[in-house]
């Protein structure tokens, strides 16, 4: 069978990865031939060719943010989120194999309609570490947004520096500014607009609660309120770069973890029998 894999998620390549090695994995396993494309807006170039897809059997598409699905019209597609498959991968390729169903575009309505919006919100997540909770919080978040009607921006302060920074149309359009960050964010652009602050631990928890809290709750902050917290100098040097290193290393380590966790299923020193299956996964 051969299977065409598309993950991919909003914030960071860490949970499109891990999804799409474990899929792929999975499938191999089965005897299954596969494709993968892990989404990258900024590299359409790897995207997967019409060829691969046209060749393919069906399409599995795990993703939590939007896609552009018109390249797999007329073909058999399962659609699920990075968390479920991140449950069970072998449940998400059996359901897959079995309720996969030809993709037919949506229906282009001609009459004028008035769109309905919902509130626009602002966000921005940003840690310590600006690691792992920056773009976990921001996930959950978008993802809340989209279950509430909502509209929300989401600026991710990581690492590797700003991702998807808020244009200031955004932030003047915006009915509120929610800074889910642990550490002090400068608010000087933000000024005039109410203003809802809390930890990324309660927006990733709490995703649904922080956004109706921050709608109701938001208030304009005053200059000596901006001022009651000493901003905290972002990190640079060695220890930005050593940040940086292992934000795009997690992958790697994730992967090589499985790997090394796979070869002992033959044997906990199956390893050491060179041109073996084990000995190529360590």
């Amino acid at each position: 069978m051969k299977l065409a894999i598309v993950t991919g998620c909003p914030n960071g390549m860490v949970t499109s990865v891990l999804c799409a090695r474990l899929l792929d994995a999975a499938a191999q396993r089965q005897g299954w031939s596969t494709s993968v494309e892990v989404h990258d807006p900024k590299h359409p170039e790897r995207q997967l060719s019409q060829a691969t897809i046209d060749q393919a059997q069906w399409v599995l598409v795990v993703s939590s943010t939007p896609l552009d699905m018109q390249r797999f019209v007329g073909k058999p597609v399962f659609q699920s989120t990075p968390a479920q498959a991140l449950q069970d991968v072998e449940a998400i390729l059996q359901r897959g194999a079995q309720e996969a169903r030809v993709y037919v575009a949506p229906a282009v309505s001609t009459e004028a309609e008035s769109p309905q919006h919902g509130p626009k919100i602002v966000a921005i997540t940003a840690c310590p570490t600006g690691v792992a909770h920056t773009f976990m919080a921001a996930e959950a978040l978008q993802q809340a947004a989209k279950r509430l009607g909502y509209e929300l921006q989401v600026e991710t302060q990581g690492s590797v520096g700003a991702r998807n920074p808020l244009s200031p149309q955004a932030i003047r359009e915006a009915d509120v500014v929610l800074l889910a960050a642990d550490i002090e964010v400068p608010t000087e652009r933000f000024a005039g607009k109410k203003i809802y602050r809390c930890g990324t631990g309660i927006a990733l928890k709490q995703a649904e609660a922080t956004l109706n809290k921050a709608l109701s709750e938001g208030r304009e902050e005053t200059a000596a309120a901006d001022g009651s917290a000493p901003a905290k100098q972002e990190k640079t040097g060695v220890y930005k770069h050593l940040l940086t290193g292992v934000s795009f290393m997690l992958p790697m380590v994730v992967a090589g973890g499985l790997l090394i966790a796979l070869s002992f299923v033959f044997g906990i020193t199956a390893y050491k029998e060179p041109g073996t299956l084990a000995a190529a996964l360590m």
